[in-house]
């Protein structure tokens, strides 16, 4: 990790969680009758100090301004992040209890679980879509590998002994790492799934593994400092973070959309001038250069703002594309 992003990520650290008991420290007088007139908890299905636990407080500085409220993020981690979207889905539609979290949650989860205890299609209130998530591939310097040819090479050489990481079965990179075996023509490239997404990595730079994909937050610090190469990053346009890696659609002139996004929702039934007050708030927050400039530099840049009825169409088509990935991995019916 390099020490600007260190430093960052220790101001977030500071932050404090709802397990705690404490809050974000932003407060503002409100009327009684006028929401939000009391705390407004934001859950987060995983645990503290990841991707988008960060995200959800870099954000939650300047959206608290915008409500005019003080923000409780509530980390509930577990079972790929389906405890903290239940616990949301059961919770009263008024605005004091959302759920920040992942495609996983809304678009991946529900084809890779046997059984869920909610509906992501009729559960929540969709508010606004944050950031998209593309991810990089990565080799081991140790590797000699420079290139995305030259790792297609080694894999066509080696189709017996190639492996790639992820951090579980039916996640964003285990489904990049699939479809770019198959797209490289070595089908029979072994997944190794992990428990925890950073061992990956150490067993990547190690030589474990021949390749990986994760996002540029995660993967950038090893990158600049030499452990690892970035050779390619999906979805359709380069990093601002990253400008020199390339994308695998330009590499292979072939869709490599496989790139996830972050959202805010709500339990069903919120009352649809609230919903209108946090979807304005959200997206002022992301209209904010400094919160804008500071996702371009996680390697995780901002949606352009959606209505009402474009958010909702973005999710089911997300669902929709997702099942398709799901069943082609064969990661479906995970207990």
């Amino acid at each position: 990790m390099n020490v600007k992003r260190r430093t960052f990520c220790a101001q977030l650290a500071s932050l404090p969680i709802v397990g705690a008991g404490a809050m974000m420290p932003w407060r503002g007088a409100q009327a009684a009758s006028k929401y939000p007139n009391k705390p407004v908890s934001i859950v987060v299905p995983f645990a503290p100090g990841g991707n988008t636990d960060i995200i959800a407080r870099m954000i939650g500085t300047t959206l608290s301004k915008q409500l005019d409220a003080n923000l409780v993020i509530e980390n509930k981690a577990g079972a790929g992040g389906n405890i903290g979207a239940a616990a949301v889905a059961r919770a009263r539609p008024d605005g004091y209890t959302l759920l920040y979290s992942t495609a996983s949650s809304f678009a991946i989860n529900p084809h890779v679980y046997s059984s869920l205890p909610f509906d992501p299609r009729t559960a929540f209130e969709p508010l606004a879509v944050t950031i998209q998530v593309p991810v990089v591939l990565v080799v081991t310097a140790e590797s000699g590998i420079k290139t995305l040819d030259q790792l297609a090479a080694h894999l066509r050489k080696n189709p017996d002994t190639a492996t790639y990481g992820s951090s579980g079965t039916g996640t964003s990179s285990h489904i990049a790492c699939h479809v770019l075996a198959q797209k490289l023509g070595v089908p029979k490239a072994v997944h190794v799934p992990y428990k925890q997404g950073p061992q990956v990595l150490t067993d990547l730079a190690g030589g474990q593994l021949t390749y990986a994909f994760d996002a540029w937050s995660v993967v950038g610090p090893q990158v600049k400092s030499g452990r690892l190469v970035a050779l390619a990053v999906s979805g359709k346009a380069r990093l601002k973070a990253a400008p020199d890696v390339p994308t695998v659609e330009e590499l292979l002139h072939t869709d490599f959309d496989v790139v996830t996004w972050n959202a805010y929702v709500a339990p069903a039934g919120l009352p649809a001038e609230i919903a209108a007050q946090l979807r304005e708030a959200i997206q002022a927050s992301l209209r904010d250069p400094t919160i804008n400039a500071r996702v371009e530099n996680e390697g995780v840049p901002a949606y352009a703002p959606m209505t009402a009825e474009q958010t909702r169409a973005f999710f089911e088509s997300e669902y929709a594309k997702w099942g398709e990935l799901v069943k082609l991995v064969g990661a479906t019916g995970v207990s």
